[in-house]
């Protein structure tokens, strides 16, 4: 699956979509189609499925899956900001709960310490363009996955090249705009490290409703699936 958010009529209907169905919406409303197309891609997940939220921020993505009835949660990221406490805990005082609603791990989402083949799927939502070394990541999503299991990716991104200066800094970290190529070369070290390779095309951008820092562009999403392994094709095959 490969999708790219054309412009702000699509985004509108997402955001109505999670409104009308009373889901938490992003304090950034063009995020809200991130996960409008996240939610998409959850059909027939099994909700005690382990799902791994890999760059998990302030927390808007855990928050969400939860929402979506997702209970077996854990949250990766290299500093854990107040803002996650703070929803953390606000979040066990109103359902007067004595455990926390996910895990967070303060970690590397590209060196994690989750335990190989162990988690039912992987999410990260707008944060490879913040200095991750892509390769390192797309193989440490890898290992942990079941097989069969799935990462899904968005981030920055527009078609031709975007110079981005290295003055501006996200999270004290450089930050790119990935173009048509540099996706075309993800996609294919994704394929290098095991995942399944998606023959699907790149769609083009027809308006770019995201803009930060004077740039403009778009968000594109990637679903990348790791082969399933022989024991578990032959049940799929009923052989």
């Amino acid at each position: 699956m490969i999708s790219v958010l054309q412009d702000w009529r699509e985004l509108g209907e997402c955001i109505e979509t999670l409104q009308r169905d009373k889901l938490p919406l992003h304090t950034t409303p063009q995020k809200n189609w991130d996960h409008f197309i996240l939610r998409r891609a959850l059909a027939g997940l099994d909700p005690g499925a382990p799902i791994a939220d890999l760059g998990c921020g302030h927390g808007f993505t855990l928050e969400f899956l939860r929402r979506l009835g997702f209970e077996n949660l854990v949250g990766i990221d290299l500093s854990i900001s107040w803002r996650l406490r703070a929803r953390e805990a606000l979040t066990m005082y109103r359902e007067r709960r004595l455990t926390p609603p996910y895990r967070i791990v303060r970690g590397s989402i590209s060196e994690s310490s989750i335990p190989a083949s162990s988690i039912g799927l992987a999410v990260s939502v707008s944060t490879i363009e913040h200095g991750v070394d892509v390769d390192r990541f797309l193989a440490d999503s890898f290992r942990i996955l079941k097989p069969g299991a799935q990462l899904f990716i968005t981030t920055d991104y527009w078609g031709n090249k975007i110079e981005v200066p290295d003055s501006i800094r996200a999270f004290g970290m450089p930050w790119r705009i990935f173009d048509r190529d540099q996706i075309s070369r993800l996609l294919d070290s994704a394929a290098q490290i095991g995942f399944e390779r998606d023959e699907n095309p790149i769609p083009d951008c027809s308006g770019a409703p995201v803009v930060w820092q004077g740039l403009t562009y778009t968000f594109i999403a990637l679903m990348l699936r790791k082969p399933a392994s022989r024991s578990e094709t032959h049940l799929v095959n009923g052989r």
